[in-house]
């Protein structure tokens, strides 16, 4: 798997106005002083002081200007900056039956391959979520190793206001070293805010561990892939993380029995081409490795999540034994839309459970905005927790 100063450059003048005048006597030419050298001095008129004072105001109107003009200039190039050229799209990607009533909510997945991220144009572009890569197991020696741009790059995502999950590349070959791999990841992620799944993204590397594992005989049946991945995704719930496996169209049908696991964990299935032909089903589709956008130089693998509005799709972590799901709740909107506001569309909005009570954001659910950075259906995406469960996606307009 494959992130002006307005230099106020006052211009002197270089004029000297407080020289005094040179007396004829003096005057280079020669000028004769003429009669009447002992007279008196001009009165000073009361109007010069006026001018004085007027010129004064004057100039401090006009810096003044010059400083507000130089704030909006400041502000217009940063909000030019932060609009992005280059909007995801799910144009010549062609989307299977199943998900035909589903929002297809656009995100992306990186590691340390993409460098530096420019996570605001990222945002922009119309990317409401991001699976990063936090480490891996190396495929020959099996140690596990931190991707070096996890830390900035989950810091950075978190500050964008980017749906963040996280993601191992695994070479386990037994479920210990799966419960190893998602202790590990757990512990990367613990400082961060983690809005979607942890995952473990299983999957042969052309002569690595896991490559030869099978080809030697040791792993051989799908019940035993299975059983790995599942392993991972119960450490992780336990824990109270959502959970999800990756995998190619060749692992999830050659290898493993994705028809057997997609009831019980969220399948993010990877499949170029155009469409995605895994029999199971998968709540993403990893549908390119080559996608181009603004805030990351090259190609980058882009993903869709697909969620049915108004209804309710099951929470896995861990939470109390009785637990009310959110799609009982009503939403109501303050306004029937909602205009962009620094490239996106974020409304104000009231959660009531079956009783009528409204719920608490961030105590009683938590709240995302997806699909927001253009005009026409936003969503908003509500997550119980604690007394509450379950995530699902309320739909909004935006002008």
């Amino acid at each position: 798997m494959t992130e002006n100063n307005v230099r106020r450059v006052l211009k002197e003048d270089g004029s000297d106005a407080t020289k005094t005048p040179t007396s004829l006597s003096n005057n280079p030419k020669g000028g004769r002083r003429k009669s009447g050298g002992n007279k008196k001095r001009p009165v000073r008129k009361r109007g010069s002081d006026k001018r004085k004072a007027y010129n004064k105001f004057t100039l401090i109107v006009v810096l003044a200007c010059i400083l507000v003009i130089a704030i909006l200039v400041i502000k217009v190039v940063s909000y030019i900056g932060g609009i992005s050229h280059l909007k995801l799209s799910d144009k010549g990607f062609k989307h299977s039956k199943r998900y035909e009533k589903c929002a297809k909510i656009k995100g992306i997945d990186v590691s340390e391959f993409q460098d530096e991220i420019n996570w605001k144009k990222v945002k922009s572009s119309g990317a409401d979520f991001v699976f990063i890569r936090a480490g891996y197991r190396s495929s020959e020696t099996g140690d596990l190793k931190e991707d070096a741009d996890f830390r900035t790059n989950i810091k950075a995502a978190n500050k964008s206001g980017i749906m963040v999950g996280a993601y191992i590349f695994s070479q386990a070959l037994n479920k210990k070293e799966a419960k190893e791999e998602a202790d590990y990841l757990m512990d990367l992620v613990k400082r961060y805010d983690i809005d979607m799944p942890l995952v473990i993204d299983y999957e042969l590397y052309s002569g690595g561990r896991l490559e030869k594992a099978i080809s030697d005989g040791d792993l051989f049946a799908a019940g035993q892939f299975n059983d790995i991945v599942e392993t991972f995704c119960r450490e992780v719930e336990k824990e109270g993380y959502e959970s999800a496996v990756y995998g190619n169209y060749d692992m999830f049908t050659n290898y493993m029995d994705a028809t057997l696991i997609d009831k019980d964990n969220n399948l993010w299935a990877a499949q170029y081409g155009g469409s995605c032909d895994v029999k199971a089903d998968y709540r993403f589709w990893q549908a390119t490795d080559s996608v181009k956008l603004d805030g990351i130089e090259g190609g980058v693998d882009m993903d869709f999540w697909y969620l049915e509005p108004g209804k309710a799709y099951p929470t896995r972590a861990k939470g109390k034994k009785k637990q009310t799901s959110v799609g009982k709740c009503d939403v109501e909107f303050k306004h029937e839309s909602t205009k962009l506001k620094n490239h996106r569309a974020e409304p104000e909005l009231k959660v009531f459970n079956k009783d009528g009570k409204k719920l608490k954001k961030g105590r009683d659910y938590d709240l995302y905005f997806v699909n927001n950075t253009e005009e026409g259906t936003g969503y908003a995406v509500i997550r119980g927790k604690k007394k509450y469960k379950d995530w699902m996606a309320v739909p909004f307009t935006i002008e």
